[in-house]
């Protein structure tokens, strides 16, 4: 019987992983070409990635179409996620299970002495897209704190004071007389939403030597807090101590609109507001207003209600935001390195060699 792989949830990338796995089907290839566009990427690259894997090498994947229960028995020798839980009892479903295979780096949600137990190889894969969206938000915290569109724009359009400014050997500190300027060390940064992304940017910004407060679905356990150095706050507290609110709230429909003029109006005058998350979550109309009313200072949005913006924009005519076209997570081909080492993983488990990312249970 051929080897059988398992993919246990539904996104962008573990559709992506099917087409690599089963080719055109269930996955159209003019769906894998339109999910890169801008870019141009041909399909064949991702259907590559798949190679050793495909029903021609012996190897097949569940049809997700099937929406097979699992737990009632499988055959699968890789199990492949990237939310969810895999627990005992899945494990003991499937005997001949030798890989699980999470995408993502935490593997909180793994039974991890269930499957040392049963010999079977755990990987958790950290996912580059993620790092460099937490990075985008600490650029926009930077960008606004610094005023650093102000900034540009005056040097380029030689714009400052030659009354007050008196070059010393040619230097000249803040020639243009940019006001209000402050950097992340000493400030807090409040989080909405700590998942992957959200405890990322959390580390970043301690780096700079801020206090970080977060909120979250579930609070943490107090020894996770501590490790990730991180202080737990209900949110109305978050919003009224936080000189940054990073959302970082996962695109769920109860969570549409979930910040609105209620947040902004319990922020401090002085913060500013950064949403790399997704662009239903905010009520852009909201907003608007806080910003043009002075509630709070400044926003930074890589994410939109509508994307591509509809023009004309409100926003875009503000000074006191930042707007970048959803490119948070870098390059969509970022997406294919991830891949290749999921099913490099695959391709090794079966053949008996070492794997990528290996995580074991704590002693």
């Amino acid at each position: 019987m051929p080897a059988q792989i398992a993919i246990l949830d539904d996104d962008h990338v573990i559709r992506l992983t099917r087409y690599a796995i089963s080719g055109p089907g269930e996955i159209t290839t003019d769906w894998a070409r339109e999910f890169f566009m801008p870019e141009d990427v041909d399909p064949t690259r991702v259907l590559a990635l798949g190679d050793g894997l495909h029903a021609g090498d012996g190897v097949s994947l569940i049809p997700m179409a099937a929406k097979v229960d699992l737990r009632k028995g499988s055959d699968a020798a890789v199990l492949i996620f990237r939310r969810g839980s895999i627990d005992a009892a899945l494990m003991e479903a499937s005997p001949k299970l030798k890989l699980i295979q999470r995408i993502g780096a935490r593997a909180d949600a793994i039974d991890l002495a269930a499957a040392a137990k049963r010999n079977i190889a755990v990987s958790c894969v950290p996912r580059a897209t993620l790092q460099l969206t937490a990075e985008h938000a600490i650029l926009l915290m930077l960008a606004l704190g610094k005023r650093l569109l102000q900034a540009d724009d005056a040097v380029r359009k030689d714009r400052w004071d030659r009354a007050r400014v008196r070059p010393d050997h040619n230097v000249a500190y803040n020639w243009a007389g940019v006001a209000d300027m402050r950097g992340l060390f000493g400030t807090t940064v409040g989080i909405i939403g700590l998942g992957e992304v959200g405890a990322l940017a959390a580390g970043m910004a301690r780096a700079f030597g801020t206090r970080v407060l977060y909120c979250n679905r579930n609070r943490l356990p107090r020894a996770q807090e501590a490790k990730l150095g991180v202080e737990y706050a209900p949110i109305d507290r978050l919003l009224a101590e936080s000189d940054f609110v990073s959302l970082h709230a996962t695109n769920i429909p109860e969570n549409r609109g979930l910040i609105g003029a209620e947040t902004f109006a319990k922020m401090k005058s002085t913060a500013y507001f950064i949403n790399t998350a997704r662009g239903p979550i905010v009520d852009e109309d909201a907003l608007y207003d806080a910003l043009t009313t002075g509630t709070i200072a400044g926003a930074g949005l890589d994410v939109h209600t509508i994307e591509p913006r509809p023009q004309p924009d409100r926003l875009a005519t503000l000074r006191n935001v930042i707007l970048t076209p959803h490119i948070a997570g870098g390059s969509r081909q970022g997406v294919l390195d991830e891949i290749a080492v999921i099913l490099g993983n695959a391709r090794a488990v079966l053949a008996g060699r070492p794997i990528r990312y290996q995580v074991t249970a704590s002693v």
